[in-house]
């Protein structure tokens, strides 16, 4: 279960730059050019220190690796930069370099997986990262350090990671509303879907689904913005699902996998509860596997 708890942080001031623009003027896009022009250096220097991050790490050093205080906190260091960079060859040569370097000692190199797993895959990091694990995994399954039956066990995840990313179209499943019809995720006809994977067991579904229902600048601003809110059961307990309809709003599609489809062919990553998606109107992934406030920034970052 997820145990950290979501805490809206916009303010309603922030919410009205959702509705702001502006006409750039020839100076404006002048400036945007200098602007890009050092982004393009600053890139260059980015790769430059991914590569470089950890040159002089000392590997063989067990009791250095160990250390919360140097190998753990030189990896989020190394993570932070990693998020940042939005090229996925660079990001999979920094990883390799890294992780080269760290199979000089297995006991480092298996601690470092470890810490790469909790940081980016755990359910309950911050930090969690699907694109930079992807990364990850993508090293594990190809090096000369794993068996052949250690490489398959994370074949499985990979794939996972690699399912309904961001920019490619969500996976159509099935599921029963409570009057008892059958609907698609695909028919819904929607500017934006938020779809919501919950547990009726879970208190920070419960959280998450109450600040949702009963915030109204949140009920307000999905409104306008024509978010339709998708709650789906997928565990599989009937009498549980009918006993939470009290808790959602009447606004949203409440629906159960009766079918039990989303867990038995892993159409979607739910290893935690409440697990999140934005879908846009084409049901395209804009959001994976976030956080309320984080739905609430993208519209405050897309609009303004």
């Amino acid at each position: 279960m997820k145990i950290i708890s979501i805490v809206l942080l916009i303010p309603i001031s922030a919410l009205s730059l959702l509705f702001w623009s502006c006409t750039s003027t020839t100076k404006e896009k002048h400036k945007k050019n200098e602007a890009m022009s050092q982004n393009m250096a600053s890139i260059s220097s980015a790769d430059s220190t991914l590569f470089h991050f950890w040159d002089k790490f000392d590997m063989q050093d067990t009791a250095q690796v160990k250390n919360p205080e140097k190998g753990e906190q030189q990896l989020a260091d190394f993570l932070q930069l990693l998020a940042q960079h939005p090229d996925s060859a660079t990001r999979d040569k920094a990883i390799d370099l890294m992780l080269d370097k760290a199979k000089v000692n297995r006991e480092s190199f298996d601690y470092f997986i470890k810490q790469y797993e909790h940081y980016l895959y755990d359910g309950n990091s911050p930090m969690r990262n699907d694109i930079v694990y992807e990364s990850v995994l993508r090293y594990l399954i190809k090096t000369d350090l794993f068996s052949d039956l250690e490489k398959e066990a994370y074949r499985p995840i990979y794939k996972l990671v690699r399912q309904n990313k961001v920019g490619q179209k969500a996976e159509d499943f099935s599921f029963e509303l409570a009057n008892g019809q059958k609907q698609k995720l695909s028919e819904i006809n929607a500017k934006y879907s938020l779809l919501i994977f919950y547990d009726p067991d879970c208190s920070h579904c419960k959280e998450t689904i109450h600040q949702l229902r009963d915030t109204p600048q949140l009920v307000q601003l999905f409104n306008q913005l024509q978010i339709q809110v998708v709650a789906i059961d997928p565990w599989g307990d009937r009498s549980k699902w009918k006993n939470y309809q009290s808790e959602l709003s009447y606004e949203w599609i409440n629906g159960f996998d009766s079918e039990n489809k989303l867990l038995t062919f892993n159409l979607y990553d739910l290893k935690a509860s409440p697990t999140i998606y934005l879908l846009d109107e084409n049901k395209k992934v804009l959001l994976k596997d976030t956080y309320l406030q984080q739905v609430i920034g993208y519209f405050v970052k897309t609009n303004s």
